[in-house]
């Protein structure tokens, strides 16, 4: 445990709230996680986004923390994954160019759960359609576009069928960049 100045972090929560599914209050979900030792706990939306300090530098173990802390509060088995304030600005401005950029292009950042590589992820996608598709490895995440009008034809628009899907959690564009703008407020 480093007893120095605290971190900003940032953990993605798998699968919360979504199709009215492993549903979490947000202001309980706070209140549990203070409770477990998280400094400064905020979320953003319903979607599983929690910012927090603590002097503790070991992710596993605050990855153990949050997922021991949602199991027995709130009776859900749920991934995690956490980054860095510092690793989430160079995620951000490591985008490709095109990565948020054609507004009728679906963006989306997709975060991923250890050990799994963004390597392995993009391979797993598979052969891409260019014209209508873009993916691009990065470090803990793949950056994704995509069509909106074509986005059935898409290989990466069928990721929810593919095995790996679950070894991620999913942000869009704005939420991403939007998670950036709150890890850099005091």
């Amino acid at each position: 445990m480093n007893m120095n100045k605290p971190t900003n972090y940032l953990a993605l929560l798998r699968g919360i709230n979504v199709g009215g599914n492993s549903l979490i209050s947000m202001p309980l979900l706070r209140e549990a996680l203070s409770g477990a030792g998280l400094e400064n706990v905020r979320t953003y939306i319903q979607s599983g986004n929690v910012l927090f300090t603590s002097t503790n530098s070991d992710r596993q173990e605050l990855s153990r923390i949050i997922h021991e802390c949602i199991r027995s509060n709130f009776q859900l088995d749920v991934a995690v994954v956490i980054f860095t304030s510092d690793e989430w600005q160079d995620i951000i401005n490591d985008a490709p160019k095109w990565w948020g950029v054609d507004p009728d292009w679906k963006h989306n950042l997709l975060a991923l759960l250890p050990p799994i590589s963004s390597l392995e992820t993009v391979e797993a996608i598979g052969a891409l359609k260019p014209d209508i598709e873009s993916v691009a490895a990065g470090n803990g995440v793949v950056y994704q576009s995509m069509s909106f009008k074509l986005f059935g034809r898409t290989t990466s628009g069928k990721l929810a069928a593919n095995p790996i899907y679950k070894k991620m959690t999913v942000r869009n564009y704005n939420t991403a960049t939007k998670l950036l703008v709150l890890l850099n407020q005091d």
